[in-house]
């Protein structure tokens, strides 16, 4: 079964023609004329002068996240992408649509990838998973296909409060981690929401006093529903601990340590949440496992 090695950089740049493709080094972009004519912004990577279509696909060549190229011989402009686009464009007259093949498609963040005829192995950085994504897309007998990205999963010692897009969206069989330590006076918490914070699918945060109490809730549209509480302790002041948030069909199961400690109700649609935040005295850790 044939097998290809993921485009690597060469020192030569040769140029082949034909009337359905062109080659720049070892890439391959197939010319979608149906596309033709239509200016689009979504993935755009940058924009350049050039002198003519060979000098615009040497630029996407030399850029190892290019995969899609706009080119516009009246006004020498050259756009990169790093995904194919087939909506969301405007009709602007000139530009010329020429995508990657899918044997050659840069994944974003890729170490390396190798492909076969029924499926594709994708070698990633430390601290990033190949995970499914729309963003990414490359053309199979001119049928855009979705293709995956190493998106990352996995931080160090960030920030005391970390907030970051989710790589990927959750689902059931999700996981998030978080090795952290609380000073048993300020208020951690971890939310899943949308971008402004108007949704919030879950909040979880400790009252450490009178008595202390760890809090569960949601939010829609700005406004609080009724909170669910327990006294287990899944967070030790100044302790370094755990916390797990396993997703199933209908609860998050919250551990800490290891030990099963809180279970809660799923209220509103996963799918209403982009965003993560993680608001720690000091968090070591995050991780997000996708099933």
């Amino acid at each position: 079964m044939a097998v290809w090695e993921f485009v690597q950089l060469v020192l030569t740049i040769t140029m082949t023609y034909s009337l359905a493709s062109q080659s720049c080094g070892n890439l391959t972009f197939h010319h979608l004329q149906s596309l033709d004519g239509h200016l689009f912004n979504d993935t755009l990577l940058s924009q350049r002068i050039v002198s003519d279509k060979v000098a615009c696909l040497w630029w996407c060549f030399r850029d190892l996240q290019c995969n899609m190229v706009l080119h516009n011989p009246r006004s020498q402009r050259c756009r990169l992408y790093y995904s194919s686009v087939i909506n969301g464009g405007v009709q602007e007259a000139g530009w010329q649509y020429y995508t990657v093949a899918c044997s050659d498609f840069r994944v974003v963040n890729a170490l390396s990838v190798m492909r076969n005829q029924t499926h594709v192995n994708v070698t990633c950085s430390n601290g990033f998973s190949y995970l499914p994504t729309t963003s990414g897309k490359c053309f199979h007998d001119k049928v855009p296909l979705d293709m995956g990205r190493c998106m990352q999963t996995l931080w160090i010692d960030p920030v005391p409060i970390l907030k970051t897009p989710l790589p990927a969206p959750l689902s059931t069989g999700a996981e998030i981690i978080v090795q952290e330590t609380s000073d048993g006076v300020g208020t951690p918490a971890i939310f899943l929401m949308n971008k402004d914070g108007s949704r919030v699918v879950f909040y979880l945060t400790v009252r450490w006093s009178p008595s202390y109490t760890v809090i569960y809730n949601t939010a829609a549209d700005g406004a609080w529903r009724r909170e669910v509480t327990s006294p287990s302790p899944v967070l030790t002041p100044n302790a370094t601990s755990v916390l797990s948030i396993k997703i199933t069909e209908t609860q998050f199961l919250i551990s800490g340590n290891d030990n099963t400690l809180f279970e809660v109700p799923r209220r509103l649609p996963l799918q209403e949440t982009d965003t993560l935040q993680i608001d720690f005295k000091v968090i070591k850790r995050v991780q997000i496992k996708y099933s």
